[in-house]
């Protein structure tokens, strides 16, 4: 079990090729030898492709209209941000994912007889991610489009840019084309990929047989790990809110385009991307919901005989009896009190295992990238001078 990961590096055809290239040797900083092997290779020619075909930066003597290389913020936050994110990243979501699965087998979620069944399950998804036939269409979906013969796409449309030389192609488009634009699809896609599998365990994990305890006070049943874990591919809504940006700057800046008119764009990036997160989340309602029934209608009863207990032993209130004996002289209200924040614990059970500090996890990632486009809308004077406003 302890051999058991999600990662970017580890399992799958990816990882074979990089065994036999030997770049796995350089084990203590692979995720960093890689962002900077990935990112001299989509990133450097197109820097000197473009600086010999004058399109490197805009220049007095370039076309109006006409977009360099370094004012298309949409291909640098691509190359220069996105693509290092998720590599960059993969190794602590693959051990925070590990971990949960190590949580999982150990914290009696599973009890001990379905065992072995959960054991087969993980068995399966390791299975899955080693194959190498999914990371195989990962890659033909990655570079096929540019390598049939798709035509490369401009920046914006309706203006000239970097990646065109009068009306062909120039040859930095052509490398965007056929090799930086295929690199990051294929990162997407193996983070696709991965959450994909963990999509699986969670789908198949309420088949294996979860002993869920409603009163635990983690008020998920016991599962509460599970949503901290989903938060583990947010660089996914991260890359994406990246890329986002970066196109949105480009229309602000060359196609004069607003903040406000962005708006209903970046609202729905940001909501659909998390709710696609933690929409594996929702397999686990059905189990939860069951539990939490069945656990109100044992504590209802049992309430009710306390409560009826209570009462007839203590009809009087707070008045001596004749036997001397006051309720201050024993620990009954105490008891009772205690089986009261009990059953509203399981009252105030989740169907979901994800609080709200999750969902600002997943939320936050995708919404952060557009920040900065504020700072293009207005100046930082305008902008403070708005906030002092709303806190005034």
């Amino acid at each position: 079990m302890g051999a058991y990961h999600y990662s970017l590096m580890r399992g799958g055809l990816v990882h074979r090729l990089l065994h036999a290239s030997g770049t796995l040797q350089r084990t203590r900083h692979l995720s960093v030898w890689l962002a900077v092997l990935l990112l001299v290779l989509a990133l450097v020619p197109l820097l000197l492709l473009t600086a010999q075909a004058g399109t490197l930066w805009p220049t007095p003597e370039a076309a109006p209209g006409h977009i360099a290389l370094l004012a298309d913020y949409d291909t640098l936050a691509r190359l220069l941000i996105a693509l290092p994110l998720l590599v960059l990243t993969a190794p602590r979501a693959d051990a925070l994912l590990r971990g949960a699965v190590r949580q999982l087998t150990r914290s009696h979620v599973v009890h001990a007889v379905r065992a072995p069944r959960l054991e087969a399950l993980l068995e399966h998804v390791r299975t899955q991610r080693d194959s190498w036939l999914p990371e195989a269409v990962c890659l033909a979906l990655a570079f096929a489009p540019a390598w049939s013969g798709a035509p490369v796409a401009g920046v914006l449309p309706g203006l000239d840019d970097w990646r065109f030389h009068g009306a062909s192609p120039s040859a930095a488009g052509l490398w965007f084309s056929a090799v930086a634009v295929p690199l990051l699809r294929l990162l997407l896609l193996l983070w696709f990929w991965r959450f994909l599998l963990w999509t699986l365990v969670l789908w198949r994990l309420p088949q294996v047989g979860l002993d869920l305890h409603p009163q635990h006070p983690d008020r998920a049943g016991g599962l509460a790990f599970l949503g901290r874990a989903e938060m583990r591919f947010s660089p996914l809504a991260a890359a994406g809110g990246i890329m986002l940006a970066g196109a949105f700057l480009n229309q602000m800046l060359h196609q004069d385009q607003t903040l406000y008119g962005l708006r209903h764009l970046i609202a729905g990036y940001v909501i659909g991307s998390t709710l696609l997160l933690i929409a594996p989340l929702l397999l686990l309602a059905p189990a939860l919901i069951h539990a939490k029934r069945h656990a109100l209608y044992r504590f209802d009863a049992l309430g009710s005989r306390a409560a009826r207990v209570f009462d007839q032993r203590w009809r009087v209130g707070g008045e001596a009896r004749a036997d001397g004996d006051s309720l201050l002289d024993h620990n009954d209200a105490s008891a009772y009190c205690d089986f009261g924040g009990v059953y509203q614990g399981v009252s105030a059970m989740r169907v979901i295992p994800l609080s709200r500090w999750n969902m600002l996890g997943l939320a936050l990632p995708a919404l952060a990238p557009m920040l900065p486009l504020l700072l293009v809308a207005m100046s930082v004077d305008e902008l403070v001078a708005k906030l002092m406003g709303l806190l005034a």
